[in-house]
């Protein structure tokens, strides 16, 4: 036996996936001059940032705000009409450029460092080592001084929903659409739902959408929710709350060789449609890969507890990104390998705080949003004011067709510094950056209002808004109320 361990190849550190969050650690390791490995299961390296979700549906958004402006908007005076046989991959093509843009850097990185990539799933045989097995390969031995699990996740998939990628569909398939429909169910109305439910009636499918809450994402500023779900009902999404499916089961169309979903939901309601995107939570991806004989154990969604430091009860096994759950965004997962290798190995670096990130839902119109809402502040009984920057009144958002949009900033009452940003509309994504940069800086509604943008630009919302605020500042300072 002492012969075989002998033989095995040792890593100071051994990265179980090659997603966001381990690649950004592997290289960061690497550049320490760390000798490092990374196993990945798929047959491509980026995980679901690149192969499937991030950048694939939002190549896709960016197709359907192009088709919906040609089509529906008359956004330049010009109308055209869609060929009726057209599929998803007839709007991707841009997204196979980015991807195969994206890999070449992945994998440039990967040998510009010198980092060894083992094809296969890894399974921890002890503390200490790994096994990886990959389809017509004999199994090999790893061993690592340090572990880290990021390993993602995967959309769940209940026993008693079809799918079948014809007509039903999770998020990691829905893009594999053979063909495009003309009406789809979506079943959850979290952040995937609400972004492929919102692209596809873009593209002008008639969706409907089911959500197991009693409103829209409750997490969020409730004015910004408001706005979004009447552009949401105005390209034409029907949304149902406080249900959830009973039944799905496929059925014929007349005439057709393409079954349809019908969903009767638990409050009675019967619906069908042409495809079905099931996107009720994700799981973590933990099972098979040996960490029960280790004392790890993941909860009933496979995800990993976690210090703060991302060590699991073994302390030189880390977990980082969607495996470890909230708040499971690209951006963060990043920024937690990065972390967590920095621990492992006491590298010098920024210990970034997690509690103020900046938060983007790509649906159509976008929403982001940073720091506390006007929900969370009276919760905790504080003061503060609030200004607003209208799209409508914009001349940007007048030139662009954004007449809802809107940027609403809320401010510390006492010393008028800024707590919160909150944005729907075009670009909110970008937008909100310029008031984590500010919120950072400790800026006060003054110097926001005070300070010179380009014109015309959104950028220019923040002005508008801070001054809204600060004129009241000043009123209840005047008056003695603040």
């Amino acid at each position: 036996m002492s012969s075989v361990l002998s033989s095995v190849p040792t890593y100071d550190l051994v990265v179980l996936g090659c997603g966001p969050a381990g690649e950004r650690a592997v290289i960061q390791a690497a550049r320490a001059g760390k000798h490092v490995a990374v196993v990945e299961k798929a047959n491509v390296v980026g995980g679901t940032r690149v192969n499937w979700g991030t950048i694939p549906s939002k190549t896709l958004r960016e197709s359907a705000l192009y088709v919906h402006a040609l089509t529906r908007q008359r956004l330049h005076g010009i109308r055209c009409e869609l060929p009726e046989e057209i599929t998803v991959s007839d709007f991707m093509h841009r997204e196979r450029i980015v991807v195969q843009r994206e890999l070449e850097i992945i994998n440039e990185a990967l040998d510009k460092y010198r980092i060894e990539v083992f094809k296969g799933t890894a399974r921890f045989v002890d503390p200490h080592t790994v096994a990886v097995w990959n389809k017509g390969e004999p199994e090999k031995l790893i061993s690592g001084g340090t572990f880290l699990i990021a390993t993602g996740s995967s959309p769940n998939r209940p026993a008693d929903v079809p799918f079948d990628q014809q007509c039903v569909f999770d998020s990691n398939t829905i893009l594999s659409l053979p063909r495009m429909p003309k009406s789809m169910i979506v079943l959850g109305a979290g952040v995937i739902g609400i972004e492929y439910a919102s692209i596809f009636a873009a593209l002008g499918l008639k969706v409907r959408l089911v959500d197991t809450r009693d409103r829209l994402l409750p997490y969020l500023d409730r004015e910004i929710v408001g706005i979004l779900g009447r552009e949401l009902a105005e390209l034409g999404v029907g949304i149902s709350h406080e249900d959830r499916y009973q039944a799905i089961e496929k059925v014929e169309k007349a005439g057709s060789r393409h079954p349809r979903v019908h969903v009767t939901t638990r409050n009675g309601e019967e619906m069908t449609a042409d495809v079905l995107l099931y996107s009720v939570g994700r799981d973590g991806n933990t099972r098979n890969i040996g960490l029960e004989a280790l004392g790890i154990h993941a909860n009933d969604y496979g995800l990993l507890p976690v210090n703060e430091y991302f060590q699991t009860v073994h302390p030189h096994i880390y977990a980082v990104g969607d495996v470890i759950g909230y708040p499971s965004l690209a951006s963060t997962s990043m920024e937690q390998g990065r972390r967590a290798v920095r621990h492992a190995f006491g590298l010098p670096g920024p210990a970034v705080k997690t509690d103020v990130l900046p938060f983007a839902i790509y649906s159509i119109p976008e929403v982001s949003y940073v720091g506390e809402t006007e929900e969370e502040l009276k919760g905790r009984g504080a003061k503060y004011v609030s200004g607003r920057g209208n799209y409508g009144m914009n001349p940007r958002g007048q030139i662009i067709g954004d007449s809802q949009g809107m940027l609403k900033l809320l401010f510390d009452a006492t010393d008028g510094k800024l707590l919160g940003v909150h944005i729907v509309g075009h670009s909110a994504s970008e937008l909100v950056h310029v008031g984590q940069a500010w919120m950072k800086m400790g800026a006060t509604a003054f110097d926001i209002s005070e300070s010179l943008y380009n014109y015309p630009t959104l950028g220019d919302l923040y002005r508008h808004a801070a001054l809204t605020a600060a004129m009241e500042l000043t009123r209840q300072h005047r008056s003695g109320t603040a």
